[in-house]
């Protein structure tokens, strides 16, 4: 937390995937997107394909309506049972947990505005060692809504989610919240709560303003906190205001500042303050080439009970983009600064369009504060065949977490699915991820694989039947021993949708 985001937003939207046009600062180059609904489309799709929660005709509500208002219903109802549902060390023994599940969606799209509140809940019930469950669980609520004026856009965003620890996916939560949050295990519940808005005005003139609200907070229970140390409440409020300025066809300045609170309840009861200055340009050095290269300036002052801490100093980022016959190339430099100092990026980076799929990948390296340099890298490749897809994911960087350490995460997606006929499908999941000290702080090494494989059938137009086993294993160094986990399941799906 604290890390200086603001600053250099383009360059981790080209650690995730690829430079869409420049490097802006908030949402300054992708006008009309809020910041949290565009990293959040970013992540769905290969978080989906890995996890297999979705069937042939899975349960989850369907997408928004293309045009007035509509309802979107899934039920769910899967039976399954594992050997160690709770991932320890030693298995307490075998755990049957029923779940019927209901999502929805409440879309309206009309010519100007766009409204969408999604919803869920389980109704579960569970057979786990030391403990039982039986009654409404996991209730979930997400908003968005967007409104198109004559020469500006305000976009709403918001998400509520309380939940128990041990039913959490972490490759799913960590791409629904879009950054690594680590694979600890453990219990208790936490509470998952966020908004955001985004509204751009003058977006037809040659002064373009907009501005980025957020608000995000996590809260543990007590048995939560009590099962890790780096488990505890955080609250981080951030505005962002950046001014584009077109002065030609092939030339742009930017204008961007930043605020970032974020408070923990953590032993040292943190309080910090990040402050961002930064001024950009983006020039057509060509039809086919692009420059965007911008410098800054980042404070970083921490509260604690130990005291008062400063960081300060220049930030800066340029980027080259080349358009090729097949796709485009970029190389990018760029420098940040967080609570622990100075990071340096250099990333090289390739898209080809293929004519079965795409490819984006980027390799680099990262020098941290603590002066050890990490190769980074990002993959993104997705293939579809006349009976067959698969999807490959790989991210790999450097960040520092929630308690000033430095970390080094390496996640990997595959997804492979194979339509057997029009009826039925299988689909196989493969997500491996690893946390490890980056230089500052002793963060634990932790390894976690989840293979899943399954079969789908539809059973009629509305129904369909998933069965399927689920492998887990997680590796912690702060622990003795290793866990793993086999488990078998059964569903029973339907979607429905319907005009009022």
């Amino acid at each position: 937390m604290g890390t200086s985001s603001k600053t250099i937003a383009a360059i981790a939207a080209i650690s995730t995937i690829w430079p869409n046009a420049a490097l802006p600062q908030g949402s300054a180059g992708t006008i009309g997107t809020g910041t949290t609904g565009t990293m959040a489309a970013t992540g769905t799709t290969a978080a989906t394909a890995a996890t297999g929660t979705t069937a042939a005709t899975g349960a989850t509500a369907a997408a928004p309506a293309q045009g007035g208002l509509q309802f979107d219903i899934g039920i769910s109802s899967m039976l399954t049972v594992d050997d160690n549902f709770q991932l320890q060390t030693n298995s307490s023994g075998t755990s049957t947990i029923w779940d019927n599940r209901l999502d929805f969606n409440l879309s309206s799209v009309t010519g100007v505005q766009d409204f969408s509140l999604i919803g869920s809940g389980v109704l579960r019930y569970a057979d786990i060692p030391n403990r039982s469950i039986s009654g409404f669980e996991d209730p979930t609520l997400r908003l968005r809504y967007r409104h198109d004026g004559v020469n500006s856009q305000l976009t709403l965003t918001g998400r509520y989610r309380y939940v128990d620890r041990e039913f959490l996916d972490p490759f799913q939560i960590e791409q629904e919240e879009t950054n690594f949050n680590g694979l600890y295990a453990g219990g208790g519940t936490v509470t998952f709560m966020n908004a955001a808005l985004n509204y751009v005005t003058w977006i037809n003139d040659p002064l373009t303003f907009t501005l980025d609200l957020g608000h995000d907070e996590k809260d543990y229970d007590a048995a939560a906190i009590a099962s890790n140390v780096r488990l505890f409440d955080t609250e981080t409020d951030t505005i962002d205001a950046n001014v584009l300025m077109k002065l030609s066809p092939v030339t742009s300045l930017r204008f961007s500042a930043g605020l970032t609170d974020y408070s923990a309840e953590d032993t040292n009861r943190t309080e910090r303050q990040t402050t961002d200055y930064a001024i950009g340009v983006v020039q057509d050095i060509n039809p086919v080439l692009i420059l965007d290269a911008q410098v800054g300036y980042t404070e970083v002052e921490t509260d604690t009970i130990l005291g008062t801490a400063r960081r300060d100093g220049a930030t800066g980022a340029v980027a080259l983009t080349q358009t090729l016959p097949n796709g485009t190339a970029f190389a990018s430099l760029d420098s940040t600064l967080n609570q622990n100092g100075t990071s340096t990026t250099l990333r090289f980076g390739r898209d080809l369009q293929l004519p079965l799929g795409n490819l984006r990948a980027s390799i680099g390296g990262t020098k941290t504060p603590g002066g050890d340099t990490y190769v980074i890298a990002t993959v993104a490749y997705s293939r579809q065949m006349k009976s067959s897809d698969i999807s490959v994911s790989l991210n790999r960087t450097v960040s520092t977490n929630n308690i000033d350490e430095d970390v080094l995460d390496t996640r990997l997606t595959v997804g492979y699915g194979y339509e057997i006929d029009n009826n039925s499908r299988i689909n196989l999941a493969l997500n491996w991820g690893r946390s490890e000290s980056a230089g500052i702080g002793a963060a634990p090494t932790i390894e976690r694989t989840t293979l899943r494989a399954s079969y789908s059938r539809d059973l009629t137009q509305d129904w369909a039947m998933t069965g399927g086993v689920q492998l887990r294993q997680r590796s912690d160094s702060s622990i003795v021993g290793d866990a793993q986990s086999n488990a078998v399941f059964l569903s029973l799906d339907r979607t429905f949708n319907f005009r009022p």
